[in-house]
């Protein structure tokens, strides 16, 4: 639910009149029925409609505002976890849940798309720092597909993303 809010206020800028790429209609308003969405992928628009869709009046309390206590609730894990008693100086896992896929091949399921982000999505909510890095292959349908390790640190400790991420990229 945050993530789309988020995609579609920080989206909102690019509406082909100021930002954005412009489409030219027959008059002003198909210029700016034409503009909204172009230069924008499905997936993309996708996101922006659900993100307005939670933002909107009467849903905004039932939906975006639980997100943002889930939200409170995990920074504190996070928190936990980094500084607690049995705290961890960086968290590694895959960036995506399966290796690249060819384009197209999951744009007709949707979950199938926001699954593939799931990894990174934490990161991206309670906002530490996490880096992506290649990490080898894997061999589908006789081509080498490139795979990726994220690693997520305490807030304001990018210096231990880079550290990491460096020495994994030694052993390459």
């Amino acid at each position: 639910v945050i993530m789309p809010a988020e995609v579609s206020t920080n989206l909102a800028r690019f509406d082909g009149v100021r930002y954005g790429l412009h489409v030219d209609g027959k008059d002003l308003m198909e210029d700016y029925l034409m503009s909204r969405g172009a230069g924008f992928g499905k997936e993309s628009r996708r996101r922006i409609l659900l993100g307005t869709y939670v933002l909107s009046a009467g849903y905004y309390d039932a939906y975006y505002k639980k997100a943002e206590a889930v939200r409170a609730m995990i920074r504190r894990e996070f928190a936990d976890v980094f500084s607690g008693i049995n705290s961890v100086s960086a968290i590694i896992t895959p960036t995506t849940l399966s290796p690249a896929f060819k384009i197209g091949e999951k744009t007709k399921d949707p979950l199938s798309m926001y699954l593939e982000d799931i990894f990174t999505v934490s990161a991206n909510v309670v906002g530490v720092p996490a880096i992506s890095i290649p990490s080898g292959f894997v061999s589908r349908e006789g081509v080498n597909l490139p795979l990726g390790i994220q690693i997520m640190a305490p807030h304001f400790r990018e210096d231990i993303l880079f550290t990491i991420g460096k020495d994994i990229e030694k052993f390459k």
